[in-house]
Order: C-alpha cells, then sequence, then structure tokens
C-alpha cells in the first residue's frame, strides 16, 4: 500500500513540476480559478444566490488582472490602491446611473482620469486597468442590484480574498516572479537561436522569412529584458539589506542575459552568402546543429531558473564544438576564403556555450550595488498632460469610445449596453495598427466563443455543469490572455454566457445582443483610433530612424572607448537594442495602416534592415572587442573613426541638419574609406578588420539611403 501510495505521490509531484511549475501561465490560471471556485461553490451553497457568486468572481477577475507588483510589499501596496479604486469607482456607478446625464459626464471624466494615471508607472497601469473593468462590471450587473452598495461590497470582498491568496502565495516563494520573468527571457533568446540556427545553411529566397521570424523575436528578447530590468529595480526598492544580497544573484542573471544576447543578434557577414561559397557543406550544416544544440541547453537553463534546480549542462554540446572546431581547422588547411569570418562565428558561439556553461557558478563582476538606487520608470501627472504625449491622446480616444457608447446605450435603449463600452475598454489600443490587430481578435473571438459556448450550454444544462464550465473556460482565459488574445476572447465568451446561464437562464438569450454589443463597440474603436490623432507610422519613421542611427553610433563608440564602464556600456548596448526594436515595430505596424497612409514604405524597409544590419555588426566587434585582453591597434582605431564620422554624417542627414551640396564629398569619403578598410582587410592578418569592414559598408548604404529620404522628406 505505501508503494502505491509513494508511486501517485510522486507522479503528482511530477505533473506539479512539468505542467504547473515549469509553466507560469498555468500556474497563474490556477490560483485564480482556485478563488473563483471557493468563492462560487460556497456562496451557492450557502446563499443559493448566483448573483452573488458571479459578482465575487468578476471582483476576482478584475484584481488577478490588475496585478502587477513582483514584491510582496509591493503586490500589497498595489493591492491596497486597486481595492479604494475599485470601491469607490463602482459606488459612484450604483450612486449616479438613474441619473443618465450627469453620469454620463462623470464617467468620461473618470475614464479620463484613470487613462491619464496609468501612464505614470506600470503599477498604476494595471491599477487603473482593473478600475475601469470594475466600472463596466458594475454597468453591466446594476439593474440586478437591490441595493447601489452591493455590488460595490461584494467586488470588495471577491478582490480581496484573491489579493490575500496572491500575496499570501508570493510571501511564501517571494523570488518566483523573479525568477519566472528571466526565466522567460532565456526562453526568448533560446527560440531567436534556435530560428538563427536556420540560416546555415539558407538560401536565397528563405532568407526574409527567417530574419522576419527574428526580427520578432528580437523584439520579444528586448522587451522582456526592459521587464527584468523593471522588476528587479522594483525589488530591490522594496527589499530589506538581507534580501538585495540575494537580488544580486538575479541581477547578475540579468547581466548575462543581455551579453548572451549581444552575442546572439550579432552577425559577422551574410550568411546566404556563406551558405553558397563555403566549399564543405558539411561546415555550414555543423554551425546550425551547433546553435540548435545551445538553443535547447539555454531553455533547459531557462526551466532550471524556474524550478530552483541546479542546471546541468549537456556534454554533447562540448563535443559538438570540439567537432566543430577540428572541422574549420582542416579548412584552414585547404586555404577556405571564409575561413577568417568562420573562425569569428566559431569563437562567438563558443563564448556562449561558455557563458552558458558557467552561469550557474561564475558571478558577474559588476557593481550591483549601483543598480539597488535605481527606480523603475515613473513619470509625473503633468508630463503626460499635454496633447503631445501619447498616452494623453489615447486617454482622449478611449474616453470618446465610452462616453460615445454610453449615449449609444441611452438613445437606443440596450438593456446591456454596457457590453459596447467594455468592447471599446479591451479594443482601443495606443495604435492604429494595434487597435486593428485587437479588433480582428475580439471579434473572431467572441464569435467562435458563441457558437462554442452554446453548443455546451446544450450539454452542460444543470447549476453543476454550468459552474464547471465557468471554471473550465476562466482558467483556459488567463492561460491564454498574456499568449494569443484571440483564443483568449473565445474562452471569456464562453465564461460570460456560463455565468448568465447561472445568473438568469438566459446566458443563450443574451449571446446574439452581446455580439451585435461587441460590433458597435469595435466599431466605435476602430473609427476613433482611425481618425481622432491618428500617429501614421510614416510620421514616426524619420524620428524613430534618426534615434536608432544615433544610438548606434554610441554603442559604436563606446565598444573602442576604453574609459566607459561596464555599467554604462550595458545602458548604451540596451538602449541601441529598443530603438532598433522600435523602429522595426512601426516599420511592421505601418504594413497594417491604410494604404493611403504608407508613404515611403521601400525607402523605409530598406533604411530598417540596413539599421538592423548596422547594430548586428556593431554587436559582433562588442563580443570580440568588449572586455577582450586585445585592444585595437593603431589602424584600428583609426578606421573606427572614419566610420564615427560617416555615421555622424548619416545623423545630420536624417535630422536635415546637412548641407545638401557637401553631400557628394561626404559620400566620396565614405568610399575612399571603406576602399581603405577593404584593402587593409585583405592584406593584414588582422581577423577584427573583416568586421569593421561590415560596419564601414553598412554605414556607407545609410549614407546613401539617408540622403535619397532627405530629397523626399519635404512630402512627409
Amino acid at each position: 500500500m505505501t508503494h502505491y501510495l509513494n508511486l501517485i505521490h510522486d507522479s503528482l509531484k511530477k505533473i506539479w513540476l512539468n505542467v504547473f511549475w515549469k509553466n507560469p501561465p498555468h500556474l497563474w490560471a490556477l490560483k485564480v480559478t482556485v478563488s473563483i471556485a471557493i468563492l462560487v461553490i460556497s456562496t451557492e451553497i450557502l446563499f443559493d444566490n448566483s448573483f452573488i457568486a458571479t459578482t465575487l468572481a468578476l471582483g476576482v477577475v478584475a484584481m488577478a488582472l490588475a496585478e502587477t507588483d513582483v514584491h510582496p510589499i509591493g503586490r500589497l501596496k498595489s493591492a491596497g490602491i486597486s481595492l479604494l479604486l475599485f470601491l469607490a469607482s463602482s459606488s459612484i456607478v450604483g450612486l449616479l446611473s438613474p441619473y443618465p446625464i450627469v453620469f454620463g459626464v462623470v464617467l468620461g471624466a473618470m475614464v479620463f482620469s484613470l487613462s491619464l494615471l496609468a501612464g505614470i508607472n506600470y503599477r498604476l497601469q494595471g491599477v487603473t486597468f482593473g478600475t475601469l473593468l470594475i466600472i463596466t462590471y458594475t454597468m453591466l450587473g446594476v439593474d440586478a442590484s437591490e441595493q447601489w452598495f452591493h455590488q460595490p461590497m461584494l467586488y470588495l470582498i471577491g478582490a480581496s480574498i484573491y489579493s490575500a491568496v496572491s500575496v499570501i502565495l508570493l510571501y511564501f516563494r517571494p523570488l518566483r516572479l523573479i525568477r519566472g520573468e528571466l526565466s522567460n527571457g532565456f526562453s526568448y533568446l533560446a527560440e531567436y537561436i534556435h530560428v538563427k540556427a536556420k540560416l546555415f545553411p539558407s538560401k536565397p529566397e528563405d532568407q526574409e522569412r527567417i530574419r522576419n521570424q527574428l526580427a520578432q523575436r528580437s523584439i520579444q528578447l528586448a522587451q522582456q529584458i526592459e521587464v527584468c530590468k523593471r522588476d528587479l529595480y522594483s525589488y530591490s526598492a522594496e527589499s530589506d539589506a538581507e534580501m538585495r544580497k540575494v537580488v544580486d544573484t538575479y541581477y547578475c542573471k540579468w547581466f548575462l542575459l543581455q551579453e548572451m544576447q549581444e552575442r546572439a543578434t550579432s552577425s559577422h557577414e551574410q550568411y546566404d552568402i556563406l551558405s553558397g561559397q563555403v566549399r564543405n557543406p558539411d561546415l555550414i550544416e555543423g554551425f546550425g546543429q551547433l546553435m540548435r544544440q545551445i538553443a535547447r541547453a539555454m531553455q533547459r537553463f531557462a526551466e532550471s531558473l524556474l524550478t530552483g534546480e541546479t542546471y546541468r549542462h549537456p556534454i554533447s554540446l562540448v563535443w559538438t564544438i570540439t567537432a566543430l572546431k577540428n572541422m574549420l581547422d582542416a579548412e584552414k588547411e585547404n586555404n577556405e576564403a571564409h575561413y577568417s569570418t568562420l573562425s569569428l562565428l566559431m569563437k562567438n558561439l563558443s563564448g556562449l556555450e561558455q557563458s552558458l556553461r558557467n552561469a550557474d557558478t561564475t558571478g558577474q563582476k559588476l557593481k550591483i550595488p549601483n543598480f539597488h538606487n535605481e527606480r523603475p520608470e515613473r513619470k509625473t501627472f503633468t508630463s503626460i498632460l499635454t496633447p503631445q504625449h501619447p498616452r494623453f491622446r489615447f486617454a482622449v480616444r478611449l474616453t470618446l469610445c465610452i462616453v460615445l457608447g454610453y449615449s449609444i446605450m441611452h438613445l437606443f435603449h440596450i438593456e446591456k449596453g454596457a457590453w459596447i463600452l467594455l468592447t471599446s475598454l479591451l479594443v482601443v489600443q495606443q495604435t492604429y495598427s494595434a487597435t486593428r490587430q485587437r479588433l480582428f481578435h475580439r471579434i473572431f473571438g467572441t464569435l467562435m466563443g458563441v457558437v462554442l459556448g452554446v453548443g455546451l450550454a446544450q450539454l452542460l444544462p444543470t447549476l453543476t455543469g454550468q459552474i464547471l464550465l465557468m471554471l473550465g473556460t476562466i482558467y483556459a482565459f488567463f492561460f491564454w490572455v498574456k499568449q494569443n488574445y484571440t483564443i483568449a476572447a473565445i474562452f471569456i465568451t464562453i465564461y460570460v454566457l456560463a455565468a448568465f446561464n447561472l445568473l438568469a437562464g438566459a446566458g443563450v438569450a443574451v449571446m446574439l445582443p452581446r455580439i451585435i454589443d461587441t460590433l458597435i463597440g469595435g466599431f466605435l474603436a476602430y473609427i476613433v483610433v482611425r481618425f481622432i490623432w491618428p500617429d501614421w507610422q510614416y510620421k514616426q519613421l524619420p524620428i524613430l530612424l534618426h534615434a536608432a542611427i544615433g544610438k548606434n553610433r554610441h554603442y559604436f563608440q563606446t565598444i573602442y572607448n576604453e574609459s566607459v564602464t561596464e555599467t554604462e556600456y550595458l545602458q548604451i548596448r540596451r538602449t541601441a537594442n529598443n530603438a532598433d526594436n522600435a523602429l522595426t515595430s512601426a516599420w511592421k505596424d505601418m504594413r497594417r495602416e491604410p494604404k493611403s497612409k504608407r508613404r515611403y514604405q521601400q525607402k523605409a524597409f530598406r533604411l530598417t534592415n540596413l539599421n538592423h544590419a548596422l547594430l548586428s555588426y556593431i554587436s559582433a566587434f562588442g563580443v570580440h572587442i568588449h572586455k577582450t585582453e586585445h585592444p585595437l591597434g593603431e589602424d584600428e582605431l583609426r578606421f573606427c573613426g572614419y566610420i564615427n564620422h560617416i555615421l555622424q554624417f548619416v545623423t545630420e542627414t536624417m535630422s536635415q541638419n546637412v548641407d545638401d551640396s557637401l553631400f557628394d564629398q561626404h559620400i566620396a569619403q565614405a568610399n575612399n574609406w571603406e576602399e581603405e578598410i577593404a584593402h587593409a582587410k585583405y592584406n593584414t592578418n588582422i581577423q577584427r578588420m573583416a568586421l569593421i569592414h561590415n560596419i564601414a559598408h553598412v554605414s556607407r548604404e545609410l549614407l546613401e539611403e539617408a540622403h535619397r529620404l532627405q530629397q523626399v522628406h519635404e512630402d512627409i
């Protein structure tokens, strides 16, 4: 008997570890679902009142979507703010809803002020979103509430119970969320390396598809690095001296992630050219295989961060590197023309493998205490309160959507018209392209949810069946909401159907009005974002291009400037990557905008690609120069100075601060310098000269493209 009990225990432990502990979305969904299950089941048993049960559950949903802080104390603070705002906003709705005109004015003021507050910092962004949800939830249930204070109190109770569970669990595992965010960072890096392995070998016709995938992975990785920075700063701010010593180890992991990012995103050559010109195809295939093995090992390291287990580096990875090095040495004896480039690539990948192998045993020699004084980014309210600020424009658009939706709701006497407001709240984003994408996801998800929900409601007509349907769909919603909004919209629609069946036995009946309200709310969101202060990307691209090239130039300078500290280097490198990703995102967003607004799309595409290539070559230069024991020689420093001058010309051209008559002189200088560097590349034994030549070549092309863009800039 004991043997079978031990087997069951081990099986359950394995399921818990593999399904929940290694998968934070599952863990979050489980926490929310258990909280709702306890409230709904106990309320139905004790009070036999579905209104109380469903209202408590909505309080849990709003609080779960509002929580942001990773430290127990920080989470307690944000929960306290949320509870106060939930109580106040829900009470205002309950008291003023009988007076439509007055409430319409107050509603607009609440939405506008809350939207602006969300721009101050990340904590308030979550808190205000949860409050806006509570406002719409209260409007949906105001007719079913006997007294105005019933809903506010029930939301407060539901949100309080979930907050208590969340804070207590975080108290017992205070570093769980920090570890999870860092784990996500290494997982994204593993995905990037796995995609990059497709370049070895690759064909020219596959390049655009692979590079588009790499660009998307690069954006995810850079954003996750910023999330880790924000959470580490926030955690340090709430920690005492003893806990900060523990946090130092996670700062080291964050620094390691950035170092590996530089290695992974670096480029040593156009890899499709290598695929076609290297005489030994097995050598190129070997590099692809090595990168895939590194990606799998990095994913294993990411899992070890989540579980707290010691990372075990695969021995096969060391064998692969040894075999590939031997193969590469054989090519040197055959006078392989690309040996220099391939040897630099081999050195880079070996460094990546070594960093991963020593990730749990080697500390980073960085001045970590400097970071303990940092704070998450915070803006003042007055800095946002200007029509030039994106958050102000977003607040105006969202407020207009909500007020128009509320007006339509009363003019046409739509019984549950608050669905219009809820749809607008969830669909309106800060850019046209993001709004359009969210609109498609919401409408498609709602339609699919109705079809599936009606069928499931017929299969599970009993009280128990409806509760199980609610719990299953809310679990699925929270699992998917941060991964795939379309799927999340399907499940939240089914959840609503089950909740109305539980409340009044009218779940199927409300689905058609729900679809109509969703279409109205989506249409309002689209029209407002399309015509009210539309920030078309063709207006933003010149600014983003100028910033990205300027930050690349600064990054390049720090590599050969020995006076730059390690922390400064990290910051400058991170801002260069963020600027490049902002530029790439803007160009991708342009493709979703109306055709009449896609001005100079091809020129923007060319410049965006050149800027990304420049960053990749500079990253390779940084990998092989920064923190090495072999400083640059006199000629190398001189050539770096030439490149710096070229990039200066590019930034001046982008900002229209250059005399057009001097352009021919500048391009002639750039051509001469590139030829001189190319001559040195082929007539010296300095491997790094190839990296300098790549940077010079792309810099000269950027100058030419920037000049062409300047010639048509008057039309922008």
